[in-house]
């Protein structure tokens, strides 16, 4: 699966600096460009790339909306990059639901992955030479138990013992590898979504 480069292209004319090839078919040019957000300076991270391509600016589009407060996927089965305002008025397992999908992304760390969803509710490290995994209960009932950390606990989900449930694989860099999520929406479907060590995601109603 090819890796995508997201770029939003903003309107701008600029003097071409050091040439890159960002494609075969392509001639683009590095741009050391400073952002402000909204009044406030916002400082570009080492992964991210600014090109000039046509005399118009291509900057990372989830740099831009994660700036923004905004979360961002890329869905792959339908080629579309989505960007999204955070749910308002809705339960714990949407909210939980659009955080994974919105802002966890492969090389996040723990902190990060803490600061949106709390502390796992059961984790493995890698002493013992199995991958290192979290897993996530979401919204079960008092005194709800599960010990598998392999899989997901799908007959919970379909007796309503837990609304959703979350894996996150480590790799040995203490990154997010891939992850499992499901969950269930208020007519009790269950749907999966899927992040995969190279990038790409899926998911599908559950049947």
């Amino acid at each position: 699966m090819k890796k995508f480069v997201l770029g939003l292209i903003c309107g701008v004319g600029l003097t071409a600096t050091t040439a890159v090839y960002a494609s075969d078919t392509i001639q683009a040019y590095l741009f050391p460009a400073k952002f402000e957000m909204n009044g406030q300076n916002k400082e570009i991270g080492s992964e991210y790339t600014v090109l000039n391509y046509n005399g118009h600016a291509y900057v990372p589009v989830r740099f831009v909306a994660e700036s923004l407060g905004l979360g961002i996927r890329y869905i792959d089965i339908d080629g579309v990059i989505s960007i999204m305002n955070e749910p308002t008025n809705v339960d714990e397992v949407a909210k939980k639901v659009w955080m994974v999908q919105y802002h966890i992304t492969n090389g996040v760390d723990g902190k990060y992955v803490k600061s949106l969803l709390g502390e796992p509710s059961v984790e493995r490290t890698n002493d013992d030479s199995q991958q290192a995994v979290w897993r996530y209960d979401i919204s079960p009932i008092q005194g709800y138990q599960y010990d598998d950390l392999n899989k997901i606990d799908v007959k919970g989900l379909e007796q309503g013992y837990i609304k959703a449930q979350l894996l996150v694989l480590w790799s040995n860099e203490d990154k997010v590898a891939k992850i499992e999520l499901w969950y269930t929406d208020k007519d009790k479907h269950i749907f999966t979504y899927y992040l995969n060590q190279n990038g790409s995601t899926a998911g599908a109603l559950y049947e």
